[in-house]
């Protein structure tokens, strides 16, 4: 059955009750879209009116229950990649920021330990991340500590927005090629959000990039990228001509683009590895050994990759938007199926407001 959404009243003062997707245990798909209380912020936080959200690979891992992610809660709302405006403060917060349109830092530190405090808080050992280590913004609306938020342009449209986080990601990603990038060949795996934006990142530091797709099923993406003007190729067999592939950002979490990856890179070559995989991947250590490649892990962003990733999206917005398929919080089992079957670039959820009255189910079961 489909919720029905009473939106005669937009006052979340007066509003208690909203509709948000929980993850309902650790079991595999044992989520739900339920009717929950309105959050309230407590001292140094904001509540946030959510205008989109994001669907990503981490959250169907989460999902699943892949391994990896046993360490969240046994039950909680998820959602990360969004974007929303302030509508409330609770004790010790400005109230001047209510009316800010705002993306989270989804992923962030303590803010006080030698990591944190040394530009890297991603890294910090009491990191979290919203929608997964505490409820999230695949709700009406959501709570968040007010240091973790990024103040966006007005202009930015709401589809638009929702894919500062991933694009967060692969600034970050990108950044972790420290060398000069002018005239060097770069390979992206992965035509996923994250993917194409670390094309858009590493052609703008100059790199001729390509951009590998895999043959089998929907091609909306490799379509999609090669009207941003892309070079793309199906599979690392494809690079056989041209000169040493010089680095590799690998954002597909494929075993075989791993591999693909090590087998292609040039002798003191450097592979990023951004995606995160369902299973840990096998690949030819030895080969990496005798070519002295460079391996690195990224994860997360820092503020300053939210800015490179806001001045893209200004820049970009009218070119960027097709990116996105946007569907209904009531329909958001129909958004997941799509972002498992890459048959959408990015599929973003719009919650719609909240509600004190609720009529028909007040639990709609997606679980599969």
């Amino acid at each position: 059955m489909m919720v029905h959404l009473d939106t005669a009243s937009a006052d979340p003062f007066v509003l208690e009750q909203m509709h948000a997707l929980v993850k309902k245990s650790r079991d595999r798909r044992d989520i739900g879209l339920e009717v929950l209380p309105v959050p309230l912020p407590g001292p140094g936080q904001v509540l946030i009116e959510t205008e989109a959200v994001g669907l990503c690979g981490s959250d169907i891992h989460a999902i699943n229950g892949h391994v990896g992610y046993e360490w969240m809660p046994e039950r909680v709302t998820l959602g990360h990649e969004a974007v929303g405006r302030i509508v409330r403060t609770g004790a010790n917060v400005d109230s001047a920021c209510i009316g800010n349109r705002v993306v989270p830092m989804a992923i962030d530190g303590c803010l006080e330990c030698e990591t944190c405090l040394s530009g890297a808080p991603q890294l910090c050992l009491e990191r979290d991340c919203l929608g997964l280590s505490f409820d999230g913004a695949l709700a009406q609306y959501f709570v968040l500590d007010a240091d973790r938020v990024f103040v966006i342009d007005n202009s930015l449209r709401a589809s638009v927005a929702a894919l500062i986080e991933p694009a967060a990601v692969a600034a970050h990603a990108v950044g972790q090629l420290a060398e000069n990038l002018r005239g060097r060949r770069v390979v992206v795996s992965g035509p996923g959000a994250v993917g194409i934006l670390s094309c858009l990142f590493a052609a703008a530091a100059g790199a001729d990039v390509e951009l590998v797709c895999p043959e089998a099923g929907p091609q909306t993406r490799r379509e999609f990228a090669e009207h941003l003007g892309i070079k793309t190729i199906y599979g690392h067999h494809g690079l056989a001509a041209g000169p040493p592939v010089d680095a590799w950002i690998e954002a597909s979490g494929a075993e075989a683009a791993f591999s693909g990856a090590v087998e292609s890179l040039r002798r003191g070559g450097t592979l990023v590895v951004v995606a995160l995989f369902a299973r840990a991947p096998s690949f030819d250590v030895n080969q990496m050994v005798r070519g002295e490649l460079r391996l690195y892990g990224t994860y997360g962003y820092t503020r300053a990759d939210y800015s490179t990733a806001h001045e893209l999206l200004v820049g970009w917005q009218d070119r960027l938007e097709p990116m996105v398929s946007t569907y209904h919080l009531t329909d958001v089992d129909a958004a997941i199926s799509a972002t498992e079957q890459a048959s959408v670039i990015k599929a973003v959820v719009v919650p719609g407001g909240a509600t004190k009255t609720i009529t028909g189910s007040t639990k709609d079961d997606l679980s599969h």
